[in-house]
């Protein structure tokens, strides 16, 4: 079973770093008078990624991602020693258990139980349950991230009219929607077909990396 909460923490850990990186190159320039003196567009970056994680993970009203968002600018040096704090208080509070979007991450855990379930079942030869559960545990997750995105669907639509909806709206990119296309193709197949059990466990694969990508904590923006 994937572990959230491992993978989430690890994330935190490489802002932590790059953080340390910028703290320290700022704390070189302060001490030499040249207080706000640092690549503009890298401290930038690695603020809008701290804010984008901090949000995924914990949602716009949690005191981690407020007191980061509002944090009143001193100097890059400073300043970001203030925004390591939050960062790990932010990972303390993940490494305990304490997630704000519970919902979320219990829809996260779920779906890949799910999808554990299925490799089970293609390696003890039930490929019709298989696919069965891939297929709609791959709906409900497109379905959650269209409905947080406001994507407008039906729940009739099929994966590649999904899939195709979220690349129109530049939600995934145009390699996750082949992807998509072919766990359609692998779904629409007749049951007296042949499935390569190999070529299923890659796409299993890939879903519970999806799963995590676009519903955990690194794209999917809740408010």
């Amino acid at each position: 079973m994937f572990d959230t909460k491992a993978h989430v923490g690890e994330l935190f850990n490489k802002l932590i770093a790059e953080g340390e990186e910028i703290k320290n190159i700022s704390k070189k320039l302060y001490f030499s008078g040249n207080k706000k003196e640092i690549a503009p567009e890298r401290y930038e970056a690695w603020k809008t990624n701290c804010l984008t994680l901090l949000r995924s993970t914990f949602s716009s009203s949690s005191p981690h991602y407020d007191n980061f968002k509002n944090l009143k600018f001193f100097d890059h040096y400073n300043s970001t020693r203030i925004y390591l704090g939050i960062l790990r208080g932010a990972k303390d509070d993940i490494i305990n258990g304490y997630f704000y979007h519970k919902d979320l991450m219990l829809s996260v855990n779920i779906y890949d139980s799910l999808l554990a379930r299925s490799l089970k079942y293609i390696e003890s030869g039930s490929s019709t349950r298989a696919v069965g559960v891939l297929e709609t545990v791959v709906e409900e997750i497109l379905f959650k991230i269209a409905d947080y995105k406001k994507i407008k669907y039906s729940r009739d639509d099929k994966l590649s009219a999904l899939a195709e909806a979220l690349l129109g709206a530049e939600i995934i990119n145009e390699e996750a929607e082949n992807k998509l296309k072919e766990i359609d193709s692998i779904c629409s197949m007749e049951q007296d077909e042949d499935l390569n059990p190999e070529y299923f466990k890659e796409l299993l694969k890939w879903s519970q990396s999806f799963l995590y990508n676009y519903l955990g904590s690194t794209i999917l923006i809740l408010n």
